[in-house]
């Protein structure tokens, strides 16, 4: 198996003895998404439990059809799921553009199975996407604004983005999309933090973006250079958000494990939290993420002190985080 031939060769010693396999979508060869998540989840969140779930089906009326996701089939699966066998981290690298391709009743629905998860403290990562501020779907920026993703940009997720550099702090990467939904307002505990980034100034022209909307990513990971075997033995370098996805729902495990340990509960829905602790993230504070392709609009948002629309608040630091978590009831 890949997955074996990756541990054997990177981190034996936190080669799980087995990944359960859920859905329709499990069997033949896997794909470059579905080895990172199952190579990259466990290696971060070493010895801890680890499933991987793959359902085939498209969300309704898009008409990109081949990009779509059959999010409901998955949450459906979850809410029939028991608490005790459920899992409680998920990590999706999949996403679509958000206005031009999902219809807002299938995304409100979506939404409410997220609360769900939440209520049962079920944490959810969405990698934010690798199209920059643009359009992944048709490119550049239609209409002459930046095209926001689902689900990263729904308020019930914790999206996340991507960072480069051997060395902390990181860099953005310019491929890390973010920005401000269309669809959903700022959420509460995420107003003050936004407010902040505009308030600092040097980003794109608001005529480009929502200034109401909900902002995402939340945080950020390393999305460059990532070793991946795949069909056997087979190894590519990866890039992109969907690295850094698995790489935080580790950590996230891992802070998890440690709550249940001491009798605690799980973390469930991360952002209330994250924000209120921004000092238990690395901070990321320069960078660019790319803009619509042309010269009109060459470049997207800018990382600055603070939240920004590429990084989020920055990349999770276990040991502080750590400290956060296990002060909690």
């Amino acid at each position: 198996k890949a997955e074996a031939n990756f541990f054997k060769r990177y981190l034996p010693r936190a080669a799980p003895d087995s990944i359960k396999l859920v859905g329709d979508a499990t069997a033949g060869s896997a794909g470059v998404e579905a080895m990172l998540d199952i190579e990259y989840m466990p290696a971060m969140g070493a010895l801890i439990e680890t499933e991987f779930w793959g359902f085939t089906g498209k969300s309704p009326n898009s008409p990109i059809t081949i990009t779509d996701e059959p999010f409901l089939t998955w949450l459906y699966t979850v809410g029939n799921t028991t608490d005790d066998d459920v899992p409680m981290v998920f990590s999706t690298s999949y996403g679509e553009d958000e206005t031009i391709e999902v219809p807002t009743d299938y995304s409100a629905r979506i939404n409410a199975e997220f609360l769900k998860c939440a209520g049962r403290g079920i944490s959810i990562l969405f990698a934010s996407g690798d199209s920059g501020a643009a359009s992944a779907a048709y490119g550049g920026c239609p209409n002459d604004q930046f095209t926001p993703t689902w689900p990263a940009g729904s308020p019930y997720v914790t999206a996340v983005g991507g960072t480069t550099g051997a060395a902390l702090p990181e860099s953005a990467w310019s491929g890390s999309s973010g920005g401000f939904s269309n669809n959903f307002a700022t959420p509460s505990w995420q107003a003050d933090a936004v407010a902040t980034f505009f308030a600092t100034g040097g980003q794109p022209d608001s005529s480009y973006y929502n200034t109401s909307g909900r902002g995402y990513p939340d945080i950020a990971a390393q999305a460059v250079d990532y070793p991946v075997v795949i069909g056997g033995d087979l190894t590519l370098s990866v890039a992109g958000t969907s690295c850094a996805s698995p790489t935080s729902g580790g950590i996230i495990g891992l802070l998890n494990d440690a709550r249940l340990a001491a009798g605690k509960t799980t973390l469930g829905f991360l952002n209330p939290l994250l924000y209120t602790n921004p000092d238990a993230l690395t901070d990321v504070t320069k960078g660019t993420q790319a803009g619509c392709g042309t010269t009109k609009q060459e470049f997207g948002f800018e990382a600055v002190e603070g939240w920004d629309a590429v990084t989020g608040l920055g990349s999770l630091n276990y040991e502080r985080l750590l400290d956060v978590v296990m002060a909690l009831p």
